[in-house]
């Protein structure tokens, strides 16, 4: 063989210099924005708010803020602020720029590296490119620092300065504020999500006991506060929300003054089956672990068996690692100076030193709460015990069931339509609901990878029942057995048959319900699927339009009403006249279609405004100034509207009541609270009898949240010369049977329809719509033919499917205890507090 490399002989100008591209700072974030934010999905665009609010905790973790707002603002921007020392905004010594600027506009600036006499000693960003990746990725970015007397003020547009740093005037505190605005060029959404955003502020004021965090939402008017005083032992009271605890909640902390680490652990049990860990490494939820969290499980399973044994507790048995973390809420979090993540989304922690330093603490302050406190330290040894005993039972259980499916000579159950592919990245497991529907599929699939496993029936919820109750339901064991991945402390991720499983029920109430309770049971049992992304839920459609013998499937009721708006406006403007009929303008598609979106959030919001309780109509009829009430009570079976709270307790003083707030009831009897000790009915009768008398007499005192949100529809229809005045003329016409002056009309190439009131508009445009269409609706996926199933759902060309991921485990943890536990009370306040988000409703 020569040494020789042999050169192939092609044109130069295939690869020449000029090809070679050198993108530096702002161009190089814009380019590749997925290496500094992991993607442009909602989870990307809202990693960058907490790049400014992990800037803003940095401050108060190092003494220096106190509060931290984050304002969600109407033109799509997010405002961060803090009451910290303000960035510096001198000369930097070396880049001869302000330091503000410096922070901002370059790659790897920080005041977080030297932590020795750096501005830092603990912090949650060490890449020091949060601050300029943000101003990078956002349209438009402010920046407001107040500091030495005087507010500085600079501006940047898509990373490049578009105005110098200036004192715009003087101050009286120090602080930051940050506002930007996501670029629409990077983000294909740039909608930020209140409740994404209320999760991660609720967890960052856990995690900073005396941290005031507040978050606002000027496009509703929604508005949070957080403030715990005992952090992490709150934290975990929150997850175990429903659940029936075994012990008051253990906290220790302990320090590392040379090595500069500070550990804190909150823990209890419950009595479930089930674990939940949150870990943190200087305020970062490690998603994925680390060593402070294989720290923290190695030192809980060795202390706990160690007191067992010394107390003659431990049985044949000794509890594994699964068996003592079984009931177990649990939040660990450590604060260090140098840590070392995987990525710049940090995910996971990778310092050796704080393995053992965890371990260390673990087993001394918990064996020194245990010996301090017998009974509890006994009640979660018994319940390590019985957990160990349980995953013997399971386990001579399932040798039970694999010897039944050996004797019966097949491993698979005989309901699974199996594939004959055997990769276990390229197939597909479709669980679907019903014989029905399972036939369909089984005839529409691509059987070469797609497998189709009926199931008969609603699913145990996995919640109420213990291992051995579950192995002993007949569904799930055939989905444990074609899975052939194995559950819990037999999971094998690697040994899966199949690379997505499907969930695909019906779009109604009952396949919600089915999708729930599947969801449940691999959430608890088989969570590494979900992790892993290889768990999806199909989007079967809802409706069948025809139009012109063309079909096209629609997804859903939403779906629907935009297919129906969208046909008609085809060719439509919308006439606006005076009462004397005189055409005043005419709003083309373009412009009827901002119109129809405001029309739709209206219509949305008086949904809601009726679910309260409240008559649409009355609630227009008592504005004032154009100004919607804020507050609605109800007194004796009478209606008060007030615009502001002192409004509020003057009618309730009046009537005698305490200014109380009560919860707006949903369905059933009107409800409030007891008045207060102190209140004027309580200190006239002097007993319960007033509590009871005041609850008859006040049906409801409640907030109108929409009020803002609603206004600003109304002003921005103004703009349109569109008045809300004659929003409720339908009722008065249909009421009197008055001839009213048409002020509106719908007109296209065939016709012209009169309106005589803004609540008309969108209901005409949608039987527009409607005209010359065929609208079928299916009732299951057992309707359908398998070509229309296999070409609306589960052609890989053509389908939805939506990837079921965890990102919020310790949310997930309880809202699945809530919502399928045991504790009915509990549940039924979830479904009062959330009722007036439902959109669409089937009953």
């Amino acid at each position: 063989m020569s040494d020789q490399i042999e050169t192939v002989n092609q044109p130069a100008s295939n690869y020449t210099e000029d090809m070679i591209q050198v993108l530096e700072g702002v161009e190089h974030v814009r380019a590749r924005p997925g290496m500094y934010i992991g993607d442009t999905t909602p989870r990307g665009l809202h990693h960058l708010i907490w790049e400014i609010v992990d800037n803003s905790v940095d401050e108060a973790m190092a003494g220096y803020a106190k509060a931290v707002t984050v304002r969600m603002n109407k033109d799509g921007s997010c405002t961060v602020s803090d009451d910290g020392r303000g960035i510096p905004v001198g000369i930097h010594p070396t880049e001869k720029i302000p330091t503000v600027e410096l922070v901002f506009a370059k790659l790897g600036a920080g005041g977080k590296f030297n932590q020795a006499d750096g501005a830092y000693k603990v912090s949650g960003g060490l890449h020091g490119v949060g601050a300029s990746v943000v101003n990078a990725l956002s349209e438009w970015i402010e920046i407001k620092v107040d500091r030495d007397g005087k507010r500085y003020e600079m501006s940047f547009e898509r990373g490049k300065k578009a105005r110098e740093l200036v004192v715009t005037g003087k101050s009286t505190h120090s602080g930051t504020e940050v506002t930007f605005k996501a670029d629409n060029q990077i983000f294909p959404d740039t909608e930020f999500k209140y409740e994404v955003l209320q999760k991660r502020m609720r967890e960052l004021a856990y995690l900073n006991e005396g941290l005031h965090v507040i978050i606002a939402d000027d496009r509703t008017g929604k508005r949070d506060e957080f403030k715990y005083d005992q952090g992490l032992i709150e934290f975990v009271r929150y997850m175990n929300d429903a659940k029936t605890t075994l012990h008051p909640v253990i906290y220790f902390k302990k320090e590392d003054a040379e090595a500069k680490m500070v550990v804190e652990v909150a823990m209890q049990y419950n009595d479930g089956y089930n674990e939940t860990i949150e870990s943190f490494a200087n305020n970062i939820n490690t998603h994925e672990g680390g060593t402070h969290l294989s720290g923290f499980k190695t030192a809980l399973t060795g202390t706990i068996n160690r007191y067992a044994e010394s107390k003659n507790l431990l049985k044949d048995m000794r509890p594994t690692g699964d068996d003592v973390r079984e009931g177990l809420i649990a939040v660990v979090s450590i604060k260090l100076p140098k840590p070392q993540f995987e990525g710049q989304t940090k995910t996971k922690l990778g310092n050796g030193e704080v393995e053992g330093f965890i371990s260390i603490a673990v087993n001394e302050k918990l064996s020194s709460y245990f010996e301090e406190n017998p009974k509890e330290a006994r009640a979660i040894s018994e319940k390590t015990m019985a957990a160990a005993e349980a995953r013997e039972a399971a386990r001579k259980a399932r040798e039970l069931t694999r010897r039944k499916n050996s004797l019966e000579g097949s491993s698979l159950p005989g309901k699974l339509a199996d594939c004959r592919s055997k990769s276990n990245e390229e197939t597909e497991l479709f669980l679907v609901e019903g014989d029905s529907a399972g036939g369909s599929a089984k005839q529409g699939r691509d059987s070469n990878i797609q497998a189709i496993l009926a199931l008969r029936g609603k699913l145990l919820n996995v919640e109420k029942a213990n291992l051995i109750k579950m192995l002993g339901h007949e569904e799930i064991r055939t989905i444990i057995s074609a899975l052939g991945c194995g559950i819990r402390d037999d999971f094998n991720l690697a040994k899966r048959r199949y690379g997505k499983i499907v969930i695909m029920t019906d779009a109604d109430v009952d396949g919600s319900h089915i999708r729930t309770l599947l969801l449940t049971f691999f959430f608890r049992h088989m969570q590494e699927l979900i992790k892993s992304g290889r768990v999806y839920v199909a989007q079967p459609p809802l409706y069948l339009v025809t139009r012109k013998k063309k079909n096209e499937y629609v997804l859903n009721e939403r779906a629907m009403r935009k297919t129906l708006t969208e046909l008609g406006l085809e060719g439509t403007q919308l006439l606006i006249r005076d009462d004397d009929g005189k055409e005043l303008r005419r709003l083309d598609r373009a412009e009827l279609l901002t119109v129809v979106d405001m029309l739709n959030r209206l219509e949305e919001l008086a949904k809601i405004i009726q679910r309260r309780g409240i008559d649409f109509s009355e609630l227009l009829q008592n504005r004032k100034d154009g100004l919607l009430p804020r507050y609605h009570i109800v007194i004796d079976g009478e209606d008060y509207f007030c615009a502001d709270p002192t409004g509020r307790e003057e009618v309730l003083r009046k009537h005698g009541l305490a200014a109380d707030e009560v919860t707006p009831p949903i369905s059933g009897e009107p409800v409030a609270t007891p008045a207060t000790p102190g209140s004027p009915a309580a200190k006239s009768n002097g007993d319960e009898k007033a509590a009871a008398d005041d609850r008859r007499r006040l049906q409801r005192n409640q907030e109108i949240h929409e009020a803002r949100e609603l206004e600003s529809v109304f002003a921005a229809l103004k703009e349109h010369n569109i008045s809300i005045d004659d929003y409720d003329r339908v009722q008065e016409e249909s009421i009197s049977g008055e001839k009213l002056p048409t002020i509106y009309g719908l007109a296209n190439e065939e016709t012209v329809v009169d309106i005589s009131a803004v609540g008309q508009i969108l209901p005409q445009i949608l039987n527009m719509g409607k005209m010359g269409i065929e609208i079928k609706r299916f009732k299951g996926l057992g309707e359908m033919k398998s070509e229309q199933l296999w070409e609306t759902t589960m052609d890989p060309a053509k389908r939805i499917l939506l990837r079921v991921t965890l990102e919020e485990a310790g949310e997930a943890e309880r809202l699945f205890s809530v919502l399928m536990g045991e504790d009915v009370e509990r549940r039924r306040e979830f479904i009062e507090e959330h009722a007036l988000e439902v959109k669409n409703l089937d009953v």
